[in-house]
């Protein structure tokens, strides 16, 4: 037992050895060591042309209850690009980023309807520093700013009255913090609404992001990776909602070493 027992760690060592070497061949192909990483611009051949704000908050609002939040916001922002622009964005294949509800998959990690803005940021844009720095303002928005403030023309599943902040763009506090606040569960027509006027705000605040890179006057009005500059790790100042006494810490893995 013993013998199998080491035979399989040195297989599994040798094995390990040579995936690492096909990782550090493949980023020195790529350039992927830390001092070489740097923005660059590049050209994904999706035309942008300035969309009204509120028409897109209306499609994501009422695309929310079919699509859920990433695919709503897609929708939203391309659902007008497709009569306006044409290009490209006619074959845009919203649903292909449907996953990413709930925090992807209902797992309650980054909320999807930022998953869905950065991702047409990226498209629009074509620049990483410039996608980065819309992405970075839209989660300062969604974290810092009370919602849902969207008001539909026509409401769908029913009233609603309670705005929170989030303090995060982490689905699952976001969500659970405003049902405290509601006294409505998960599976309510007032969540459902809650979220599908939560997609309809991120979508109008990007399209005013993007609507002023379109005239040349977007400025970000907030530091990149100002958690990782204070605490040396990525990372968020609300630790304690989720982790109560045991916050965890950063460490040096020494088995990383291996």
């Amino acid at each position: 037992m013993e013998k199998d027992i080491d035979e399989s760690r040195r297989s599994f060592i040798a094995t390990s050895g040579k995936a690492l070497a096909g990782v550090a061949i493949a980023s020195s192909i790529i350039g992927g060591t830390a001092e070489d990483a740097s923005a660059y611009s590049y050209n994904g051949g999706y035309k942008y042309q300035k969309l009204d704000p509120g028409e897109v908050g209306e499609i994501t609002y009422k695309n929310y209850f079919k699509r859920w939040c990433a695919s709503s916001v897609i929708a939203g922002i391309v659902e007008p690009l497709r009569r306006q622009v044409g290009g490209k964005w006619k074959d845009f294949p919203i649903d292909a980023m449907r996953w990413a509800h709930g925090g992807m998959a209902g797992w309650g990690c980054l909320c999807g309807t930022l998953i869905g803005a950065g991702t047409v940021v990226g498209l629009i844009t074509n620049d990483t520093d410039i996608a980065e720095e819309m992405a970075n303002d839209l989660c300062f928005y969604y974290s810092y700013t009370e919602l849902p403030s969207y008001q539909p023309r026509k409401i769908i599943k029913t009233k609603l009255e309670d705005m929170t902040l989030a303090g995060t763009p982490v689905c699952h506090i976001s969500v659970g913090r405003w049902m405290a606040a509601a006294d409505k569960a998960f599976f309510s027509d007032a969540r459902a609404e809650r979220c599908a006027r939560l997609a309809a705000n991120v979508a109008i605040e990007t399209t005013h992001m993007l609507n002023k890179w379109k005239d040349g006057r977007y400025k970000p009005a907030h530091e990149l990776q100002f958690n990782l500059k204070a605490h040396g790790i990525t990372s968020q100042n609300n630790c304690m909602d989720c982790h109560g006494q045991n916050v965890p810490s950063a460490e040096i893995y020494k088995t990383l070493d291996k």
